[in-house]
């Protein structure tokens, strides 16, 4: 499997809050994420980084993966919290983070917040992930379209995160993914400035991998790059 990153900090904000995780183990599986700092600079980095350090200890032989991810985020979230209780200055802290491990065919994965999983094949892009949005929402009870849902003001309102609260649950699962397969991690800073049909564009195109998401980073950026961005891109 061949995987390319990119995260930028946009045009606006002074400091990127958004990261992303790569991890490759000696069968060929890999272990990908994105992540999203919510609630303040200092305070969003330093969450993202522990959902992130949390990750580093995946163990590949588990035998239930999703649960295993999903462990892992609550570590994250108890660390945040006791953070927290040491430092009452970053309360709220919390972070998104999209996760999945990519073994004999399988793609395992767990999501929090508003970062997102997605499946390119063929020609289709097929969001994995829900986003813990109100505009999420509205569009998985079908009162949205995708473009209606992108540009909604309830998008920027997470209902739960690792952090924050310090109570949260996880969406999990687990697909299929066969050769020629794309998965795209995108934070959103990324599918928030950038239509569907123009992601779905981008990933057609004859380009590599580095290229794709160059292309995708400039497109973000051209249409004002508000926020922060971090996309990862797997290629089956």
């Amino acid at each position: 499997m061949k995987s390319f990153a990119v995260k930028h900090r946009g045009l606006v904000k002074e400091d990127n809050q958004d990261l992303f995780f790569i991890k490759e183990f000696n069968d060929g599986s890999i272990l990908l994420a994105v992540a999203d700092g919510l609630g303040g600079m200092a305070g969003g980095k330093r969450a993202a980084e522990m959902a992130k350090e949390s990750l580093d200890n995946f163990n590949p032989e588990c035998q239930a993966v999703e649960a295993h991810i999903e462990e892992l985020m609550q570590e994250a979230n108890r660390r945040i919290m006791e953070t927290v209780e040491k430092e009452p200055d970053l309360e709220g802290m919390g972070t998104t983070l999209t996760a999945a491990y990519v073994r004999n065919g399988i793609a395992c994965w767990a999501h929090v917040g508003d970062s997102r999983l997605y499946l390119f094949r063929g020609d289709e892009l097929r969001q994995i992930t829900e986003d813990d949005t109100m505009a999420g929402f509205l569009l998985s009870e079908g009162q949205l379209t995708k473009e209606a849902a992108r540009i909604h003001p309830g998008n920027k309102f997470v209902f739960q995160c690792i952090g924050g609260s310090g109570e949260f649950e996880a969406d999990t699962g687990k697909f299929k993914v066969q050769a020629g397969d794309l998965l795209l991690f995108s934070t959103d800073g990324l599918h928030d400035e950038v239509p569907e049909e123009e992601i779905v564009s981008t990933l057609k195109s004859d380009n590599d991998l580095k290229e794709k998401l160059e292309a995708l980073l400039s497109a973000a950026l051209a249409a004002g790059g508000k926020d922060n961005i971090a996309v990862v891109v797997v290629e089956v």
